[in-house]
């Protein structure tokens, strides 16, 4: 096998290596009046349409998150804790957010075009914020070393190449 046929070869290789690993992380944030929270969540791929939520973490207004409320077990929230990177990311069910210390669960969804902070207050009346939101994919590092590998193969085979 020539050089150049075996840094190919390995180059796919590490490259198949690097995007084995198919969950998706992504950091998240959003703001609004009286609400600051941001951490990140994952999916189990690129979430191109509406995937499920596997876990979350970050804080909100200080206060950590203990991850998603499973479906079907808080009944004063319709939420699916889905997600996708295109388009408006949430259904209008959205993400269901699990807190400790006697905190209420917080939902996170997109309806009739904005984004919304919901939670239930002590005397069982719904408080809803509008928040800005913003999500980016993080990158996996195992992606950018199977370039690194990659180019430094192709570095070597110039090399050889010019000698």
């Amino acid at each position: 096998m020539k050089f150049r046929q075996m840094c190919l070869a390995a180059t796919l290789g590490l490259a198949a290596l690097g995007s084995a690993h198919a969950d998706q992380t992504w950091f998240w944030s959003y703001t609004g009046s009286g609400v600051n929270a941001s951490g990140t969540f994952t999916t189990a791929g690129p979430a191109l349409v509406f995937e499920d939520v596997l876990s979350i973490t970050g804080s909100r207004n200080g206060q950590p998150i203990l991850g998603l409320v499973p479906l079907d077990t808080d009944p004063d929230f319709i939420y699916d804790n889905q997600f996708s990177s295109v388009g408006d990311h949430f259904t209008d069910g959205g993400l269901l957010m699990a807190f400790g210390g006697g905190l209420p669960n917080v939902n996170l969804y997109f309806f009739n075009g904005s984004y919304t902070d919901l939670f239930i207050d002590g005397a069982g009346d719904p408080i809803e914020t509008a928040v800005n939101f913003s999500v980016s994919a993080v990158p996996e590092p195992a992606t950018g070393l199977a370039w690194l590998a990659g180019l430094g193969l192709m570095g070597l085979w110039a090399r050889r190449r010019a000698a």
